[in-house]
C-alpha cells in the first residue's frame, strides 16, 4: 500500500510536463499535490523513462514500476503517450494552451568514443542497446562482446550482453577499478557472472570488413588527477587487439536537442537558471536535461524543485526553488565514534550467478530481511541536529534565504557537554540569552547567566564550573525555550527525526502536585520522546511549571516493565490468559485459612477509580485495606478537619504568601516545582520562608530562616514558636527572628511533611499556632501522587507497616500488592515466602515478582484512563497517551472480574470514569 490518495483542491491552472521519467513524474505529483491540472507527454507508449527503458528488468522489475506510477498518476495526472516534441506537438502549442511547460526529456544520446571506425555496423551506444533490450528488440551481437565504459551503463550493457547470448564479455576501461564510477557491487555481480575487465585501457580504433571484427586499444598509465579529482589516464604506446563481433559504448549520455527551438539552447546545453527557468517565459527544465546524467533520485528530486519553482512563478510570477540552508559538519572522523561499536553493513541476499543466468529477465536481489534491516538502521551514527524541525534560526534562515558563507569569518569552538538532564552545545548558541531568561523568571533560580563578552562570549554557570555543581534542578525550562539547538533535551536513542511528533496533554503522576504536561509520541513506534510544558496555557493548575521528574520519567516507561500475567506452581511460573488468571486468583482470595486474613497493600499512585474498585473488593472478600503513607497523614487531616473542616490552601495562595512555613518539607526530592515556585517568589515579591526540621536546600538564601530540630523534638519546636507568638516575647534569638517573621506576614502558608502530619498532638499544637496567626493555609506534602483521594474515596484501614506485621506474625495468609512492592515496605523475602497467597499488580517487576503466586501487569500514568486529586484537594485527569505493552489492564476492569467470580457485584463508579 503506497498510500491514501488525498483530496486535491482545484486552483484552475495547468502545466504540460514532457517527458514521463522519474523527473517528470515526479514534478507532475508535487505539481498535482498543489491543486495544479496536469498534461504528461510522453513519446514512448508506457512511462518510466530511463527507469523502464535503460536499466534492466533484473535490476528493477517492470511490475513494481507499473503499480508506483499508477499510484502517482490516480492522483489525477493526465497522459498522452505516443507524443513527441516537435513531431506530433510544439513546444509553441504547449505553451498556448498550458500556464507553463516543463521539459523533462532525459539524456538518450550515448556520448561517441571518437575513435575511427566507431560507424561500422555492430557498434552500438549504451543507451541504444539497454533500449533496445528493454524493449523486447535486442539485436544481434555475436560471440565476442566488448563493452567500453566504466559506469553503471557499462555494467548493464554488459551483464544484458551476458544475459543476451555472448559468450565473451569484455570490459573494457581506461582507469584502474579503483577509479570506476559504477557501484561496487554491481562490478562485483559483473564479474560473478563472467565478465571479463581489463582495466588501463582505451579503444584506438575499430576495425574490420563491412563489420567491426576487432577494437585496437592502447594501455594506459593513470598520472595527475584532473577535474574530476581522479588520475588522469595517460597512453604508454603499446597497444593490442580485442577480437569482438559486438562493441558497446557506454562513455556517457547527451539531450538530444533537435526538437527544441535555438532559443533553449547553444547546441550542446540548455539554457536554465538556478531555478529551472529558460529564456523562454513560462518554460521550465528539469532532470538529466538540466544537470546532466545521474542517478535516477537525482532526477526525482530535480522534479520535486521544479515543480515548487513553477509553483512560485505561478503565484507571484517568479521563479524561485525552495530555499534550503543546510549547515553541514564535514570534519567529522572515526575519532567522533570512538564510543560505538563498529558493525558491519548489511548486504542483501542475491541468488548465485549459474541462477540469474537461468532466469535472465528474474529479479535476483531478494533485498535485507526484516532482521538485516534493523540491524542496518541500528548503525545509524543519530550525528544530524535533532532540533532539525524546531530551530529558529533554522527556519528564519530559510525564509529570508540567509548566505552563511556571505560573512563567514574564523570559528570560535565553543563549549559541548552533556549532562544528566541535557546536552548543551554552544556552538549552535546565538547568545539570545532566552535560557537565562527561563532560568531567572520562570524556574525562579540564577543557575546560569552570560560568560565573557563579544565573540568569545557565551552562557554557563558561575565561573564556568559543571552545571551539575549550580543551582540547576534540571527542570528543563531552558531546554524548552531555547530557539535553537544549543540545549537539547535528553531523548531516547533511535528517534525518527523525520517524522512528526503527536503531542498529548496529561497530568504528570511523579508527584502529588500533577503539573500539566504534553508528552510527545513518535507515531511510527508509539514511543514518547519528550515531554515538555504549555506556557501560554490559560488554565494550568502548575502555571507550565514541570521538573526533572516529569520531563525524564516518561522516556523510561518501556523499562522494566511487567508485561504478561503468569501463574507460578511449585516454583515454575506459567504465562496464562486473562480467564485463567482471574479464575485462579479468585480461588486464592476465597480459600483464606480459619483465622486468617486477607490483606490488600496498595500505592499512593493509583486513580480514584481504582482505590473506589479496591474498596469495593475489601468489602467483598472482606480484607484490611491499606494505602502507603496513608497512616502518616491521617492524624494531620483529622486534626484539620475537626478544627477547621479540613481547609486547605491552593497553589496559587502559596505562590501569593508573604511567608512560608516549611515543616520537615523534603521539597526538592518528592515536590521540586515548589522549590522553584517559592524560590521565585523570593526573589520577586520578598517572600520569607521559616523552614523548620528538614534541610531547605536551594531555599536556604536570602529571607530564609532554618530552625534544625530532631524529628522527636518537632512538637517541642512548634510549641515554643506558638508560646512565643501568644507571649510576644522570648529571649532565645532564633524564635525572636522567628516571631518576627510572622508578625509581618498577612499570608502565610502551612508546607507540612510526614515528621509533623503523623503525630495528632504535633497537629494540633501546628493548628494552634496557626490559630494565633489568624491564618487557615495548609498544604499535607503528600509523598505519593493520589494520597488525597486514596484517604477520601478509600478509607484506608491499616498502615503498611501493620500489614507487613500481620504478615510476619502469620495472622494474613493472603496478600494483595497493588503498584507496591513489599520488600520495600518492612517485609523480607521469608516474610513473603510464608504467605499461602501472594498475588502482585504492578506496572514495573518489583524485587518481589519472583516470590509472588501470581502476577499481572497495570498500565502506569501516562497509559492510563482517570482521575487523581492532588495535593490541595484539586480533582486532576489523566488522558492515556500511549498503549500500555503486553496485556495489561485498568485495575478497575480486574477488580470487576474478580469481584464477579466471588459472586458479588461491583457498582458502577467502580468502573474508569468517561
Amino acid at each position: 500500500d503506497l498510500g491514501p490518495i488525498p483530496r486535491i483542491e482545484e486552483n484552475g491552472k495547468s502545466v504540460a510536463i514532457v517527458g514521463g521519467g522519474p523527473a517528470g513524474l515526479s514534478a507532475g505529483y508535487f505539481l498535482r499535490r498543489l491543486g495544479y491540472a496536469v498534461t504528461l507527454y510522453e513519446r514512448e507508449r508506457r512511462l518510466g523513462g530511463m527507469m523502464r527503458y535503460g536499466i534492466p528488468d533484473y535490476r528493477l522489475p517492470p511490475a513494481v514500476l507499473d503499480r508506483e506510477i499508477g499510484w502517482l498518476l490516480d492522483h489525477g495526472i493526465v497522459v498522452r503517450t505516443g507524443t513527441a516534441l516537435g513531431q506530433d506537438v510544439t513546444l509553441d502549442e504547449l505553451r498556448e494552451s498550458h500556464a507553463a511547460v516543463l521539459l523533462a526529456l532525459g539524456c538518450w544520446r550515448s556520448s561517441p568514443l571518437r575513435v575511427p571506425g566507431e560507424d561500422l555496423p555492430g557498434v552500438l551506444g549504451g543507451i541504444e542497446y539497454l533500449y533496445r533490450v528493454n524493449t523486447g528488440q535486442p539485436p544481434e551481437i555475436g560471440r565476442r562482446v566488448a563493452v567500453v565504459g566504466g559506469g553503471n551503463t557499462a555494467m548493464d550493457a554488459c551483464r544484458c550482453a551476458q544475459r543476451g547470448g555472448a559468450e565473451e564479455v569484455t570490459v573494457v576501461y581506461r582507469r584502474s577499478r579503483a577509479e570506476m564510477p559504477a557501484q561496487p557491487i554491481e562490478v562485483e555481480e559483473s564479474m560473478e557472472e563472467g565478465v571479463r575487465f581489463v582495466f588501463l585501457a582505451a579503444p584506438q580504433a575499430i576495425e574490420g570488413q563491412g563489420r567491426v571484427e576487432r577494437m585496437v586499444c592502447q594501455r594506459m598509465e593513470l598520472g595527475a588527477p584532473d577535474a574530476s579529482g581522479r588520475r588522469q589516464p595517460v597512453p604508454t604506446g603499446e597497444t593490442f587487439v580485442l577480437p569482438v563481433d559486438t562493441v558497446i559504448a557506454a562513455v556517457g549520455q547527451q539531450a538530444d536537442l533537435s526538437g527544441l527551438p535555438a532559443a533553449l539552447h547553444d547546441g550542446r546545453r540548455l539554457k536554465v537558471d538556478d531555478h529551472d527557468a529558460t529564456p523562454l517565459r513560462g518554460v521550465f527544465v528539469c532532470g538529466d536535461l538540466r544537470a546532466g546524467p545521474d542517478i535516477a533520485i537525482q532526477a526525482i528530486g530535480d522534479g520535486h524543485w521544479a515543480a515548487h519553482s513553477i509553483h512560485r512563478y505561478l503565484t507571484t510570477g517568479v521563479p524561485r526553488r525552495p530555499y534550503e540552508c543546510d549547515v553541514v559538519q564535514r570534519d567529522l572522523g572515526p575519532e567522533d565514534f570512538a564510543d560505538r561499536p563498529k558493525q558491519p553493513r548489511e548486504h542483501p541476499r542475491v541468488l548465485p550467478a549459474p541462477m540469474r543466468l537461468e532466469a535472465p529477465s528474474a529479479e535476483f536481489n531478494l533485498g535485507l530481511s526484516t532482521d538485516q534491516v534493523l540491524r542496518d538502521a541500528a548503525r545509524c551514527m543519530e550525528c544530524g541536529c535533532p532540533d532539525l524541525h524546531e530551530c529558529r534560526l533554522r527556519r528564519y534562515a530559510v525564509e529570508y534565504e540567509a548566505l552563511p558563507e556571505r560573512y563567514a569569518g574564523a570559528h570560535v569552538s565553543r563549549i559541548e557537554e552533556a549532562n544528566p538532564f541535557y546536552t548543551r552545545d554552544m556552538d549552535k548558541c546565538i547568545l539570545c540569552g532566552r535560557c537565562v531568561r527561563a532560568c531567572d523568571e520562570i524556574a525562579g533560580f540564577h543557575a546560569i547567566d552570560f560568560v565573557r563578552r563579544g565573540f568569545e562570549g557565551t552562557i554557563g554557570a558561575e565561573y564556568l564550573r559543571p552545571i551539575e555543581n549550580s543551582e540547576c534542578t534540571g527542570c528543563g525550562m531552558c531546554v524548552q525555550l531555547c530557539p535553537v539547538g544549543a540545549l537539547i533535551e535528553k531523548r531516547l536513542p533511535r528517534r525518527v527525526h523525520s517524522a512528526g511528533l503527536r503531542s498529548a496533554a496529561t497530568h504528570c503522576g511523579e508527584c502529588p502536585v500533577g503539573c500539566d504536561l504534553l508528552l510527545e509520541v513518535e507515531p511510527l513506534s508509539g514511543r514518547i520522546v519528550r515531554a515538555s510544558t504549555d506556557l501560554g496555557a490559560s488554565r494550568s493548575v502548575s502555571f507550565g511549571n514541570a521538573c526533572a521528574r516529569g520531563r525524564l520519567a516518561p522516556l523510561a516507561i518501556a523499562e522494566n516493565r511487567l508485561a504478561h500475567r503468569f501463574l507460578r506452581s511449585r516454583g515454575r511460573a506459567r504465562e496464562v490468559e486473562w480467564s485463567e488468571f482471574l479464575d485462579k486468583v479468585s480461588l486464592f482470595l476465597g480459600r483464606s485459612s480459619s483465622g486468617k486474613a486477607v490483606a490488600i497493600l496498595a500505592a499512593a499512585n493509583l486513580a480514584n477509580e481504582d482505590y473506589e474498585a479496591l474498596q469495593n473488593l475489601a468489602r467483598a472478600l472482606p480484607a484490611a485495606l491499606s494505602v502507603e503513607g496513608a497512616a502518616t497523614f491521617a492524624p494531620l487531616l483529622n486534626v484539620l478537619q475537626e478544627r477547621w473542616r479540613g481547609a486547605t490552601a491552593t497553589l496559587g495562595e502559596l505562590r501569593e504568601a508573604d511567608l512560608v512555613l516549611i515543616l520537615d518539607g523534603r521539597l526538592e526530592e518528592e515536590q521540586p516545582v515548589l522549590t522553584s515556585w517559592i524560590r521565585l517568589a523570593m526573589r520577586r515579591s520578598g517572600t520569607r520562608v521559616l523552614a523548620v526540621g528538614g534541610d531547605p536546600g536551594r531555599l536556604a538564601k536570602g529571607d530564609a530562616l532554618h530552625v534544625a530540630a530532631p524529628p522527636d523534638r518537632y512538637g517541642e519546636s512548634l510549641s515554643s514558636l506558638r508560646d512565643a507568638l501568644r507571649a510576644e516575647g522570648t529571649g532565645d534569638s532564633a524564635l525572636a527572628e522567628a516571631v518576627a517573621l510572622f508578625k509581618g506576614a498577612k499570608k502565610v502558608v502551612a508546607l507540612v511533611g510526614p515528621g509533623f502530619a503523623s503525630d495528632e498532638r504535633t497537629a494540633q499544637v501546628l493548628v494552634d499556632l496557626l490559630d494565633v496567626l489568624g491564618q487557615k493555609k495548609v498544604i499535607p506534602l503528600y509523598g505519593g501522587t493520589n494520597l488525597h483521594g486514596a484517604l477520601g474515596i478509600a478509607a484506608p484501614s491499616a498502615s503498611a507497616a501493620d500489614v507487613m506485621a500481620a504478615v510476619r506474625a502469620g495472622r494474613v495468609d493472603t496478600l494483595l500488592a497493588i503498584g507496591v512492592d513489599p520488600l520495600d515496605h518492612g517485609a523480607t523475602e521469608d516474610d513473603l515466602r510464608g504467605l499461602k497467597r501472594f498475588v502482585l499488580f504492578h506496572h514495573r517487576e518489583p524485587k518481589a515478582l519472583p516470590l509472588a503466586h501470581a502476577a499481572a501487569p497495570l498500565p502506569w500514568w501516562p497509559e492510563r484512563a482517570g482521575t487523581f486529586t492532588n495535593l490541595t484537594g484539586t480533582p486532576l485527569r489523566w488522558h492515556p497517551v500511549v498503549v500500555p505493552p503486553g496485556a495489561a489492564k485498568p485495575l478497575p476492569w480486574i477488580v470487576a472480574g474478580l469481584v464477579r467470580r466471588l459472586g458479588t457485584s461491583v457498582p458502577a463508579r467502580a468502573h474508569p470514569r468517561e
